[in-house]
């Protein structure tokens, strides 16, 4: 019971909190990117503390030898959680992520993803549409931020076998970068669409990376079987 009433608080408090971030940071979208970066970072820091406090959730990072700062590098995640998108980020650092497109359409939150330059992913758009995702992605890296992706393409639940979306395949074979695989476990405690939240400590393992040259079936494969 104690854990649906602190869900419970934990979820009025987010979306409070959200919606506070959301409304009183309207001005930087007529300010330089940066001022939302700051905005950014400071509602995943507030909800970052609300988990902690609230739900008792926290998380334990292992290979942070392999955590770049402002290096060009693609970080390739498993997704099981809400979790990923707001911490993973927070650990990264100024990032860019792939998104599908129907977050765009989520008030005041889908206007933030659009002023802080993420890529919107448009399903079935054809060879087109890989082509912005690649001129964006070159685009970021040449400004220092790393690329987010979840190349099992949605939210899955742990220990799922899902077959990789070919993005990630795509990504590799043309920016020529270092991939960073991560494997976590946070479907176990905030799971997929789920009101309830348990308390314990999330796993998050940034694996070895993979180098950039390997013909592109040997790559799926290999990313295949970390992720």
């Amino acid at each position: 019971m104690i854990i649906f009433f602190r869900s419970l608080i934990f979820n009025i408090l987010f979306y409070i909190w959200t919606f506070f971030i959301g409304f009183f940071s309207f001005p930087v979208f007529f300010l330089n990117r940066k001022y939302d970066v700051k905005v950014w970072f400071l509602w995943m820091a507030g909800t970052k503390f609300l988990l902690k406090k609230i739900i008792k959730l926290n998380y334990e990072i292992k290979g942070k030898k392999n955590l770049y700062a402002n290096e060009n590098v693609i970080y390739a995640s498993q997704h099981q959680s809400a979790w990923d998108t707001i911490i993973l980020p927070y650990l990264i650092g100024d990032c860019i992520i792939l998104h599908k497109k129907s977050l765009l359409f989520i008030p005041i939150f889908g206007w933030h993803l659009f002023k802080l330059g993420m890529v919107i992913i448009s399903r079935n758009k054809g060879s087109n549409d890989l082509k912005r995702i690649i001129n964006k992605t070159k685009s970021a890296m040449k400004n220092n931020r790393a690329v987010l992706i979840f190349p099992q393409g949605t939210r899955v639940k742990p220990k799922s076998k899902v077959k990789i979306q070919s993005g990630i395949i795509t990504l590799y074979k043309h920016l020529n970068v270092k991939i960073i695989p991560i494997k976590l476990n946070s479907g176990y405690f905030w799971g997929k669409n789920k009101f309830i939240k348990f308390p314990g400590k999330i796993k998050v393992e940034f694996m070895n990376p993979i180098e950039p040259g390997l013909n592109p079936g040997i790559f799926r494969k290999k990313i295949q079987k970390i992720i």
